[in-house]
């Protein structure tokens, strides 16, 4: 639940109201944007240390002749935008559906690199594909959170 609050920067104060203590936690958006930074440049490190156990556990090599744009870094550039959203995120709304499509993006590449490629085995895609739901769960509550909070910011 938001509350007006002249003092808050943007005017706005979040409040955990009648939801659970945790989620609501989880939704106030310099968290969420903290959040997303985080697994933006959780995936860099993927990206960057695959000889690791903790991200790759493979000895074949990536070859062909776009094989360089396998490891593309964008990470950092994503996890730029959020920490840049992240000192004004009321400024910033949008910035949350750029998350949606991200994480819908990264969902999708997970499942597809799994299912049709089998470059990865059930066990490598659970912790990364869970991350990434709960964020993106988080994320389309943000965007399409209740009518509630919208009522109380309509209220003079």
């Amino acid at each position: 639940m938001k509350d007006i609050d002249e003092g808050a920067p943007g005017g706005v104060q979040y409040t955990y109201g009648e939801k659970n203590a945790f989620l609501a936690f989880l939704q106030q958006p310099r968290i969420m944007l903290m959040l997303l930074a985080g697994w933006s440049i959780l995936c860099v490190l993927a990206q960057a240390f695959t000889e690791s156990q903790v991200f790759s556990d493979t000895d074949t090599d990536i070859d062909g002749l776009l094989a360089g744009l396998t490891f593309g870094w964008e990470g950092l550039a994503l996890a730029a935008v959020y920490i840049y959203c992240l000192r004004n995120p009321d400024r910033y709304p949008k910035v949350f559906w750029l998350a949606a499509v991200h994480m819908g993006a990264l969902t999708t590449s997970i499942i597809f690199h799994w299912i049709f490629t089998g470059l990865f085995t059930i066990s490598s895609i659970i912790v990364p594909l869970a991350g990434t739901l709960v964020l993106d769960f988080l994320v389309f509550i943000h965007i399409f959170g209740s009518d509630e909070e919208d009522e109380v910011l309509a209220k003079p």
